[in-house]
Parts: C-alpha cells; sequence; structure tokens
C-alpha cells in the first residue's frame, strides 16, 4: 500500500532537520539545539497561574467530555481577554476552543476553502499554513517578505496577487519565523485590500505579548478591521509557556456576518473531533482572568538579553544579512551564497549540523523568500548562544570562496 498523495505532498522543515541530528548525536556529539520554538525545552517554566488551576480541575473532576465549541467560561474568559488586551469587541459566541494553534489552521482551511480557490501566506512563513494549503489542494500564492523591509509584508504585491478566487489572506504578527511586528499602516493596507474582494484575513497572533522593545506593541488586526471579516487565532504555547498543552483558541471579527456560513462549518468540524481537553479549558480559563506580571516581564527580559547578543554577533560576520527580530524569539539572517562554497540554505544548515554540531532550520523550509535563510531560536542560555555563534563564525571562515 502506497502513502497517500495527501500526506506525500508536503514537508515540516522544523521537524525534518531532526532526524539527521538524530544521527549526529548517535555519533556522541551533543547538539546545540536552536531549531524548535519550545521554550520548556531550554529551562523556562510554565508559571503557577497556569499550573495550579490544572491542579484544581483534576481535583474537581473536570474530566468529562466539554461542549465541541468549548466550556463557556473558558470562551467568555478568553473574549474578556482579547478585549482587555487588545479592544476587539468579541463575545464568547465567536471563540472557539481548539487543540493549540494547528487545529484552527486546519479547520479554518476545511472550513472555507474548496480544492482550487486561492489563498495568500506571506513568503517568509510558518509551515502549518502552506503544508495545510497542499493538503486540500488550493492554489496557494507567496506576498513578498524581504529583509530589505524588516519582513514586513508588501501591500502591492498583495493586491497583485489577489483574484476573485481569493478567499483567505493570511498574516502573523508578531511573525514566526522572522520576528518581525508589522505596523499598523500596512495591517491597515492589507485589510483595505481584502475588503475589496470580498475575501477574509486570518491573522495569526499567537506570539502578541512577546514584543521585545519599548514604545513597540501588537496590534491586533480584528481592531482595525471594520467591516472585513478576521479570522484570529491563539493559544497557551508561547506568551504562557505551555506549548505542550495544546490549548489554543480560535475568534472571528464579523460585524456583518460575511462569514457566517464559514464560522458555523468551523463548528460543525468541532464537533466531529468531540471537544478541546476539557480540564486544561478549566485552567485556561482561570489563567485567563490573572495577571500575567508574576512572570511575563522577567521572560520577556530573558528573551530581550538573548535577542540582543545572537543579532550583536550575527551582525558581525561578513556575509550574512540579519535583522533585529522585535519579537517571540526567532531571529532569521539571510547568507550571501556567492561568498561561500554552500549551493543553497539547506546544504548549509546540514553542514553547520554535521561539522559543527549546531541545529538550525532551512530557511527555504518557511517559503520561497526564506532561500538562502536560516531560522535560530534565542531560547538558549546566553552561554549556549555564545559558542553557538563561535562555532558559525568559525564555519563561515573556513568556507569562504
Amino acid at each position: 500500500m502506497k502513502i497517500s498523495e495527501r500526506a506525500s505532498s508536503f514537508s515540516y522543515a522544523i521537524r525534518d532537520v531532526l532526524a539527521v541530528a538524530a544521527e549526529v548525536e548517535a555519533q556522541g556529539h551533543t547538539v546545540i539545539k536552536l531549531n524548535i520554538g519550545d521554550p520548556i525545552k531550554y529551562g523556562f517554566k510554565t508559571p503557577e497561574l497556569l499550573t495550579d488551576p490544572l491542579i484544581f480541575a483534576g481535583k474537581e473532576n473536570y474530566n468529562f467530555y466539554a461542549d465541541s465549541q468549548g466550556l463557556f467560561e473558558f470562551r467568555e474568559a478568553v473574549a474578556d481577554y482579547e478585549n482587555r488586551k487588545h479592544n476587539v469587541g468579541v463575545t464568547a459566541d465567536r471563540v472557539l476552543a481548539t487543540a493549540g494553534v494547528s487545529e484552527g489552521i486546519q479547520m479554518t482551511f476545511m472550513s472555507f476553502t474548496n480544492p482550487g480557490d486561492r489563498v495568500l501566506l506571506s513568503g517568509i512563513h510558518y509551515p502549518s499554513y502552506s503544508g495545510n494549503a497542499t493538503i486540500f489542494d488550493l492554489d496557494t500564492k507567496y506576498y513578498k517578505t524581504e529583509i530589505e523591509d524588516n519582513f514586513y509584508p508588501d501591500p502591492d504585491h498583495i493586491r497583485s496577487l489577489m483574484n476573485d478566487r481569493t478567499k483567505l489572506v493570511f498574516v502573523n504578527s508578531p511573525n514566526n519565523p522572522t520576528g518581525s511586528v508589522y505596523p499598523e499602516k500596512v495591517l491597515k493596507e492589507i485589510i483595505d485590500i481584502v475588503g475589496e474582494y470580498d475575501a477574509c484575513i486570518v491573522s495569526d497572533e499567537t506570539y502578541d505579548l512577546l514584543v521585545l522593545d519599548e514604545g513597540l506593541k501588537h496590534i491586533a488586526t480584528a481592531k482595525l478591521a471594520k467591516d472585513v471579516p478576521v479570522v484570529t487565532y491563539n493559544g497557551f504555547s508561547k506568551v504562557f509557556l505551555a506549548p505542550g498543552w495544546r490549548l489554543g483558541y480560535t475568534y472571528i471579527h464579523d460585524p456583518e456576518n460575511k462569514i457566517k456560513d464559514p464560522w458555523e462549518g468551523l463548528n460543525k468540524l468541532s464537533r466531529l473531533r468531540l471537544c478541546a481537553c476539557t480540564p486544561l479549558q478549566k485552567a485556561g480559563a482561570e489563567a485567563l482572568k490573572r495577571d500575567q506580571k508574576s512572570y511575563l516581564p522577567e521572560t520577556v527580559q530573558m528573551l530581550k538579553e538573548r535577542r540582543d547578543l545572537i543579532y550583536k554577533r550575527l551582525a558581525e560576520m561578513e556575509g550574512i544579512t540579519v535583522y533585529k527580530p522585535e519579537a517571540a524569539f526567532y531571529i532569521f539572517p539571510m547568507i550571501n551564497m556567492d561568498l561561500f562554497k554552500w549551493k543553497n540554505d539547506k546544504e548549509f544548515v546540514f553542514d553547520y549540523l554535521k561539522t559543527k554540531h549546531v541545529l538550525t532550520v532551512f530557511g527555504s523550509g518557511f517559503g520561497p523568500f526564506g532561500e538562502n535563510g536560516f531560522r535560530m531560536v534565542y531560547l538558549p542560555t546566553l552561554e549556549e548562544i555564545a559558542e553557538a555563534m563561535d562555532r558559525l563564525s568559525d564555519l563561515l571562515d573556513k568556507n569562504r570562496i
């Protein structure tokens, strides 16, 4: 029996590199892993404002099937939380509990699109978007996001890619993998373009509170959208430092009920998978009501120190162009391949792994505009980051043409 075309037609670079890393480790080498955005793997702790309510949920026997859309108290807490943060005017009936943001992404594609419909993705993007677009046989186009423009979307290019079959335009700010935070002006331009074509914006805001620089703030797309429909994702993996919980949520901004039917489709799909984890929803609801000052400022400060170190070191390396990320915990340097022996970013990443024992992810795995780049996470200790940079500097020097 052969693998289905659906499953064989896509790849997921972030985890695909792990097989080669396992081979290197089997040879007795310790690998510095800068490949995956899991804070827990690097010593960060899930805050007690989340773990304590989980103990309570277990004791109180929150082990039953929840409503498929989500516990009402969870959806109500999400709505209150998003309104406090971003003033988006969402209500509990327009919130859906999901098994991480990933489930929300997949169900959105399933409910909003048919084979052949067009979707627009950032030219450098989280691979789950393009993976799902491939699975569902969509006409996928990639809009420009280049380092010269701080990896911000190019609204003119977005306009040139729109047509009457366009259903969804994805934006992701703060961005994975580049760490850029999109300016209000850019978001407004995108909203206007999408509105002209009666399409829908999908806004992944998973890293919204991990902005690292004072004076800079994430702006929720739904806050700006007026009559243009927006599907927004968020969850507990990153800001709440609980990636293994797989608890997320999707909410919609749709004042004119333009996406009423696809939203019902999302809820219909949620019934097919029964429900998101009930005790985690209870714990999440309680956590959303609590003050995040107990851990979040310290977390952001730790990330900022790591960001500053890795950026400084990369900026000093000849042949590397790097943008200083504004949020999250990723950095996306670009390599001038004309100066080195490697043919492409994938060959570079595996050479860095096999000879210097540092694991990163090749940029082309994040989309066509990621070619000749690579993604690194700056979650490890300052000492590990410094060592990884020393090894990178040596690798570059030994491979110059």
